[in-house]
């Protein structure tokens, strides 16, 4: 169940689209103009995630020439084209690196003139960062950015602390109030707001039972879809203290849905009841009989913070009631049995991350949890449980290094996939909560594309 089809369609829009825009694209430093040549070929670029677009002039229209000859030094590509074109893009093009790019003129078979230049690309996909998060009619601002692949197509994107005012030059109303939390669906490319738990307009899309005030709320965990059920993890929080960062973790509930029209069923309690500091459901997989459940433990949380990952399973029969935990060697129905998961120790895992399976193997993502590094890694396993390997750095983050701006909790949306590649998304917020206001990219999350190739191998 893969959107490639639907992203292509998208694409191909872009693509048509693209010239017309005066953005400037993903390049973020180093833009062409005349490059290194003789100055007959003028040459402008723009770009949207792995995909480097050119356009180009000649500053001299008499030259006889036959063909472009077109040339990417990474990945090396060369390729050549009619004279009539004016035009061209490369995709996988290396992100937050110089690449090299050389548009020539050939005449029988030899160069004649030749222009090229250095460019940097963010990799940053911001086409469907616009129609996931747009600027009205939806969610369109927030955080938390978990997905859950439905079974007929659509997917559901788990939202924590969101806006859903209308956004007009970057800007959004001070009047407009922010949810606790949100649900995005995702229909072929078209996106919509859930909330309003209850009937109740100003609620958040999930509310405790027990606090229908919100006094404490729910942030997303994971979820899962089974059958004609979707299964939401949301974490019980309430205000600690007074300070930016006085959220506490309570306890997770199981948010059962009915599908298609997610209407919610039943709240349930998670079946553990151990320390505060280990918190069930930021992760989930359904995987053949069992729901895996991950848990993020903070070991020591601060600025250099330890963390570990924990798992549980459960049949469907037994989701709300008896849990078995992985001991190293097998599973116990005992909680403080389980054990750490092998493999992990090196980057501490952020409060939120996901677990998918990709081909045959199982994938974990995290931003590491320490604040501001930016840097999002994975590891592979051949079963839910681990041992983890295979480490990558697939990203680092750039928002860190404007003043006042931070990420955190990257997230990997397997079910979106383009040429080999999957979706990521990673959140941006801001020290100064009036920037949220005054500019609207200060909390929405950013989206790019890494190569399955770089996760498994």
């Amino acid at each position: 169940m893969k959107h490639n089809s639907k992203y292509m369609a998208f694409l191909a829009f872009c693509l048509c689209s693209l010239f017309a825009c005066s953005d400037g694209g993903g390049t973020i430093d180093n833009p062409f103009e005349n490059g290194n040549g003789d100055g007959v070929i003028k040459i402008t670029n723009t770009s949207n995630a792995d995909t480097l677009y050119l356009a180009w002039e000649l500053t001299d229209t008499k030259v006889s020439f036959d063909s472009y000859r077109i040339e990417l030094d990474k990945p090396q590509t060369v390729k050549t084209i009619g004279k009539e074109q004016k035009e061209f893009f490369f995709t996988h093009v290396p992100y937050n690196e110089p690449v090299s790019v050389t548009v020539s003129l050939i005449k029988n078979n030899e160069v004649i003139s030749t222009s090229s230049t250095k460019v940097k690309i963010d990799g940053l996909d911001k086409k469907i960062s616009g129609v996931i998060i747009p600027d009205q009619g939806s969610v369109t601002g927030g955080d938390g950015m978990y997905s859950i692949p439905l079974p007929d197509g659509r997917s559901l994107f788990l939202m924590g602390d969101s806006y859903i005012g209308a956004v007009s030059n970057g800007q959004r109303s001070t009047s407009d109030r922010m949810f606790r939390n949100t649900y995005i669906m995702y229909d072929n490319g078209k996106v919509s707001a859930i909330y309003g738990a209850g009937g109740n307009k100003n609620a958040s899309a999930a509310v405790p039972p027990e606090f229908p005030n919100e006094k404490k709320w729910y942030w997303p965990g994971h979820g899962f879809a089974e059958g004609n059920k979707c299964y939401v993890f949301q974490t019980l929080m309430y205000q600690g203290s007074d300070d930016m960062w006085g959220f506490r973790y309570e306890t997770t509930h199981i948010l059962e849905y009915s599908l298609p029209g997610m209407e919610l069923v039943k709240t349930t309690p998670i079946p553990f009841n151990g320390s505060e500091d280990i918190h069930y459901g930021m992760a989930a997989l359904k995987e053949g009989d069992y729901a895996y459940i991950y848990a993020q433990v903070d070991v020591r949380n601060d600025m250099n913070p330890i963390s570990d990952v924990l798992v549980a399973r459960a049949t469907m029969n037994n989701l709300y009631t008896n849990w078995e935990y992985y001991t190293g060697s097998g599973w116990s129905t005992n909680a403080s049995a389980a054990v750490k998961l092998e493999g992990l120790a090196s980057v501490p895992v952020s409060s939120q991350f996901n677990v998918f399976k990709l081909r045959d193997k199982y994938v974990l993502l995290t931003q590491n949890k320490a604040f501001n590094s930016g840097e999002i890694y994975t590891f592979i396993a051949d079963s839910p449980s681990g041992p983890w390997r295979n480490k990558q750095l697939v990203f680092k983050t750039y928002e860190q290094n404007t003043p006042h701006l931070f990420t955190y909790n990257a997230m990997a949306h397997p079910q979106f996939e383009k040429d080999g590649m999957i979706l990521i998304s990673y959140n941006v917020n801001t020290e100064v909560y009036a920037e949220q206001f005054s500019d609207v990219s200060t909390y929405r999350p950013r989206f790019f594309w890494v190569d399955i190739d770089k996760i498994l191998k």
